[in-house]
């Protein structure tokens, strides 16, 4: 009687079973997703197989999987590595490919293979895997999916492929992609150029980070689930450059580490080598006893009486009672997750509400919420007035007909005062946002929102409520309430913690215990990453969606030590603020003593259609992405533009800014001197090629003025647009900052710029130029960067040479030396290299001197109506307008001068009172900025960080001690481009500015 052997691939979210013959016949298989029980999916899968199959002829059993190995020693089975599974399945199946990239649920591979004559075996030669992130893998498109209601098998895949310009999406973090798509969604983009995008990402996310520089020979397989989906299939081999044919997609690709596990289970049996298996009943007994060996958090208790359950309007027959149309005010928030809209009277009474999904259609959301509002109370009530909130605020607005616009913080501190003028704090926790504001006699005087990241917000607790298959409203809170022994799973990222949640899974963790755990720490998170250390008042409000959730108001309580309050409407207090800022707005009346009209469209948008288009602007060498935005026939709408080109002069909220001089513009003038791309012939000139990154920022008058004192051209890379962005995703190896990550793409984009020598020096300190420091040494990546590029980009294949050498600035005699070793590439003297340096340290110091005369003229002309900020940061984080998302433009569109932090008189501060060694050159002059921002009145700051940014851990907290009570701003950038987010904050940042202090985040 024929041998049968099973392959079991526990996975994160899905459970593979195959069962081959002993010819290697694939009898059956199963897919099944295991939706937080792969223990119990394992089960069902057996027990649909043994419907057709005889199992008691099962003479051996292979397992592999995250899940795999505690239950192959409950059943007897034999544990294979998912490495040795996928090559053994290559190997039986596919001899001929060489490459393998596998991405499943939360696993990314990449595997080399060669076939091995002698021993007839397919040989695994290197491989590489993502780390504990499960950025870029299916468990995010299933998320995506969910959240856009659109189905990850077909739908999505279809609308991908559409697409002829994807979206540029970072790729490097699941949870800046999400944010990505968000505002995407927000300004109008077309779905399936967002899913493309999202692709896309995906693919150079692998190529950079899993791939690191490696060969991927063909052919290539692509399998997992995720090769499943065509969107994904034309990224890779777009991103690849591959031809057709070279990327094989294999009819079972779901299946093939468990395949490989049961051809292993097949090998070792035939060398007597296998356990003996024991059947599925011990797993089956394992399961019903529920037993757990873990870490665990108290029991979740719901202390305070405070919850409100008046979350419905006032009396429905209000408004219909009234002699004529009642006044109201309409408050729309469009958030990430949820779309909310109020009408509320002269009394800031709720007259009539609405809270809907967005579902990445935030004015069909608004349009439906109008409409059900309408049919509630449209023909007894007169909208005199609309503000609108949230990331899609702005487009809203022209929906709609906005009057007011505001940021989410002024808006939900507004209704938190105005439902008790004697709260003093507001956690707000919404989709994709979470917020802490501190208020002081209904003043905002402190706040902080989540970085970047949507770590701990609602969107999570959502999505790993869906993989456990809770309903989050009703079954969520009762669950995790009810369990007395919570899963202790920290505080650390979105996708970490999911990772957790698998692990604990496997572990045999209850979803009771699960979702208890969860609540715990969505509020470890806030406490940790938002609120970081800053003070809870006596009167402690939670508003936003998540207060919904009774077992997160229990774990605030249980871990603050204070009574929570929950506020009556509680989920829509954004909607309500900004009702309340347009009452206010609308109701104040001007020297004539009239009221402003209205511009709201009606509640009737049915026939307010709208069509928007995603174009690159090529009239600079940002290449911005820019949506344009038709709504009902009237003059079109742009959005993403990082200049005034396309706006309109009409709208109210875009703030004159001709008569605020542009300093950033100032300085980059400076910066480029007589400088002028070379034209013509070369005439035997040497043309040296310059990235247009890191020190370019500072330096580039040094070397401008070396090189031209030698009589060599000097043509530079493209200002940072999204070509040299997507070079850089593809290319970089190392997760270092984004600007760092950006030497790559500007030295790919020199490849093709007919140069000798593309100039990579490692320079690795700067001359003394503070008080009293002995070191001014740069970041260790910047000298770094330099030999990691020249490892992973192929330059000499293209002509250019790379001109790579060690430079210390800050020692004369040395610095000399190392130039004076150029000589003989550059075909010049050492007499003139020395006479060259020379002339380029004038100039350098003539640059120094001529943007600190500027900013003495500047500061010089301060005045209290001129609001104005200093971005503090690195020359290369602020001053590469591609990397700070334009920030002195955007606060320039608000009112406010932006100046660069090197036009303070920096080198005048002594810092050796509290920092005698600060031995990076960047410290030393942004905490010599944050004394000059402190001692004058009329500056404030905004601290521009970079994510990943090592020294700023150690700097934001010196800063910020330096800084004492006067109010900054803090922005964490990445290569991710949605910058509502930014805009978001500098709004809430420049509102708080006149009605008090703090430290604001």
């Amino acid at each position: 009687m024929d041998e049968f052997y099973l392959g079991i691939d526990v996975g994160s979210t899905t459970v593979k079973v195959v069962v081959l013959t002993q010819e290697c016949t694939l009898l059956a298989h199963r897919y099944l997703r295991s939706k937080g029980q792969p223990r119990q999916t394992l089960l069902q899968a057996m027990e649909e197989l043994s419907q057709h199959i005889d199992l008691s002829r099962v003479t051996g059993v292979g397992l592999t999987g995250s899940g795999g190995e505690p239950i192959a020693r409950l059943i007897g089975g034999h544990h294979v590595n998912e490495l040795i599974a996928q090559t053994r399945a290559v190997g039986g199946l596919y001899p001929q490919a060489r490459t393998v990239i596998e991405i499943g649920g939360q696993d990314s591979k990449l595997l080399s293979v060669e076939w091995n004559t002698q021993s007839g075996k397919m040989v695994l030669v290197d491989f590489s895997m993502n780390a504990l992130c499960a950025a870029g893998t299916g468990s995010f498109l299933d998320q995506q999916a969910e959240r856009l209601d659109i189905a990850i098998e077909d739908e999505f895949a279809a609308l991908a492929v559409q697409s002829q310009n994807p979206a540029r999406i970072a790729g490097r973090c699941t949870v800046f992609a999400k944010s990505d798509m968000i505002h995407l969604q927000q300004k109008g983009t077309p779905l399936s150029d967002i899913l493309a995008g999202l692709c896309m990402a995906l693919a150079r996310n692998f190529k950079s980070v899993i791939g690191k520089g490696k060969s991927f020979t063909p052919p290539i397989l692509f399998q997992g689930g995720v090769a499943y989906n065509a969107g994904v299939v034309r990224a890779f081999e777009s991103v690849l450059q591959l031809p057709p044919g070279e990327l094989i997609v294999p009819e079972h690709h779901q299946l093939m580490a468990a395949l490989g596990t049961a051809l292993v289970a097949r090998d070792e049996a035939s060398q007597g080598l296998l356990p003996t298996f024991c059947g599925f009943e011990p797993l089956r007994e394992y399961v019903i006893s529920g037993k757990t060996e873990r870490k665990s958090m108290p029991k979740l208790m719901l202390t305070s009486s405070s919850i409100s359950q008046k979350n419905e309007p006032i009396n429905p027959e209000y408004a219909k009672q009234a002699a004529e149309r009642l006044p109201v005010y309409m408050g729309v928030d469009v958030g990430s997750i949820s779309t909310n809209v109020v009408l509320i009277d002269e009394y800031a009474q709720v007259v009539a509400r609405r809270y809907l999904h967005t579902a990445g259609k935030p004015l069909e959301a608004v349009r439906r919420a109008l409409n059900e509002i309408d049919a509630e109370v449209g023909q007894h009530v007169e909208v005199c007035g609309v503000g609108t909130t949230g990331s899609g605020r702005y487009l809203t607005a022209d929906f709609v007909g906005g009057d007011v616009v505001r940021s989410e913080i002024t808006a939900q501190a507004r209704a938190a005062v105005a439902i008790d003028p004697a709260v003093d704090t507001v956690f707000e926790i919404g989709g994709q946002d979470s917020k802490y504001i501190a208020l002081n006699h209904g003043a905002v005087v402190d706040f902080a929102m989540n970085s970047a990241c949507a770590a701990g917000t609602g969107s999570f607790l959502e999505e790993q409520a869906d993989r456990l298959q809770i309903d989050i409203k009703e079954d969520f809170s009762q669950m995790a309430l009810a369990s007395t022994s919570p899963t202790c799973l920290g505080e650390r990222c979105t996708v970490f913690m999911e990772s957790d949640i698998v692990h604990h899974q496997q572990q045999g963790a209850k979803v009771d215990e699960l979702t208890a755990g969860l609540a715990y720490a969505i509020v470890q998170n806030y406490l940790n990453r938002v609120l970081d250390g800053r003070q809870i008042g006596k009167n402690v409000f939670f508003q936003g969606g998540v207060a919904w959730n009774k077992s997160v108001v229990a774990a605030f309580e249980t871990l603050t030590k204070r009574k929570v309050t929950v506020p009556p409407h509680h989920d829509v207090t954004g909607a309500i603020g900004v009702a309340i800022l347009a009452l206010e707005e609308m109701t104040c009346k001007g020297q004539d003593g009239s009221v402003k009209a209205t511009k709201f469209k009606g509640f009737d948008l049915n026939n307010r259609q709208y069509h928007s288009t995603v174009f690159e602007c090529k009239a600079c060498p940002n290449l911005c992405e820019v949506n344009k935005v038709v709504i009902g026939g009237e003059k079109p709408f742009f959005y993403g533009a990082r200049c005034d080109k396309f706006e309109d002069a009409g709208r109210s909220r875009t703030v004159a800014t001709r008569t605020i001089p542009d300093l950033f513009a100032e300085r980059h003038d400076f910066l480029m001197g007589d400088y002028m791309p070379p034209t013509g012939p070369r005439n035997g000139r040497l043309r040296v090629a310059i990235p247009r990154s890191l020190i370019f920022y500072d330096l580039f008058p040094f070397w401008r003025t070396f090189f031209q004192a030698l009589d060599i051209e000097i043509v530079l890379s493209e200002a940072t647009n999204p070509n040299i962005v997507r070079h850089t995703v593809e290319y970089a190896t190392a997760e270092t900052c984004f600007p760092a990550k950006l030497a790559y793409g500007h030295v790919v984009d020199l490849l093709d710029k007919d140069a000798d020598f593309i100039f990579l020096p490692s320079v690795i300190n700067r001359e003394n130029t503070s008080v009293g420091q002995e070191e001014n040494n740069y970041c260790p990546y910047i000298p770094a960067m330099s030999h990691l590029v020249a490892a992973n980009v192929d330059i000499h294949s293209h002509g250019p040479r790379p001109l790579l050498f060690p430079l210390h600035m800050s020692w004369n005699k040395v610095k000399q030396k190392q130039l004076q070793q150029l000589s003989n590439q550059l075909r010049v003297s050492r007499k003139q290299i020395a006479r060259a340096n020379d002339l380029a340290e004038v100039a350098q110091r003539d640059f120094y001197a001529t943007i600190r005369r500027r900013g003495r003229e500047v500061l010089a002309q301060l005045t209290n109506d001129q609001p104005t900020i200093v971005i503090v940061g690195r020359p290369y984080n602020v001053c590469d307008l591609s990397v700070c998302q334009d920030l002195p433009f955007k606060l320039s569109k608000m009112g406010i001068l932006p100046i660069p932090m090197d036009y303070l008189p920096l080198e005048t501060v002594d810092l050796t009172t509290r920092h005698n060694n600060m031995y990076w050159r960047s410290g030393q002059d942004i905490l010599a900025a944050a004394h000059i921002i402190r001692d004058i009145p009329d500056l404030h700051a905004v601290y521009m960080t970079s994510f990943n940014c090592g020294p700023d851990s150690f700097l934001l907290s010196f800063f910020r001690n330096i800084m004492g009570d006067k109010p900054f701003l803090e922005l964490e950038m990445d290569e991710h481009t949605a910058d509502a987010g930014v805009v978001t904050r500098c709004e809430a940042f420049f509102e708080s500015l006149t009605m008090g202090k703090g430290v604001l985040v």
